[in-house]
């Protein structure tokens, strides 16, 4: 018996998220670099804190699925409107649409070749989303930091700014 508090706490000595061979995480946006956010929205505005969500990219394999687009918006971009989570920790991708694997994860890729599964790249789902929903304007930001968003070793991987008001 344990509680998240030891179990997945990455400076706990009773850690065994390393251990742990799947873990299914959401995330409100992915880049094509498989990196991860999930305290803004495309829209640049905050949402909530990490809770142990940084701490799960420590298992084995990280699934994130997620739908293609929220609201006429794709959860696809080119680049995290926040970083949360780096892409290497980050294996795969499900959406409605396909399945992406990070192609650090050639073992994955060898798994699947000749599964009967949707496998595309991330780029062909990022492509797809903006075909149906057109490619969003990014949100302008003004220099006020209002949130940072550290590692879990307490690095500051990103700030989240102000949005520019209209």
């Amino acid at each position: 018996e344990t509680n998240p508090f030891t179990s997945y706490n990455y400076h706990s000595k009773g850690n065994f998220t390393g251990m742990v061979d799947i873990v299914i995480l959401g995330a409100t946006e992915v880049d094509v670099n498989f990196n991860g956010n999930v305290v803004t929205h495309s829209d640049g505005y905050l949402l909530h804190g990490i809770g142990g969500w940084q701490n799960c990219l420590f298992g084995k394999t990280v699934i994130l699925p997620i739908p293609l687009f929220r609201d006429r918006i794709p959860v696809i971009l080119d680049e995290v409107t926040t970083l949360c989570g780096p892409g290497e920790l980050i294996d795969v991708i499900v959406t409605e649409r396909g399945i992406a694997i990070n192609p650090l994860r050639k073992d994955l890729l060898e798994k699947v070749k000749h599964a009967n599964l949707p496998i595309k790249t991330i780029h062909e789902l990022k492509e797809e989303a903006e075909k149906i929903c057109g490619k969003p304007q990014k949100p302008t930001f003004t220099e006020k930091v209002v949130a940072i968003v550290k590692w879990v070793d307490g690095t500051v991987i990103d700030v989240v700014k102000q949005i520019q008001p209209a």
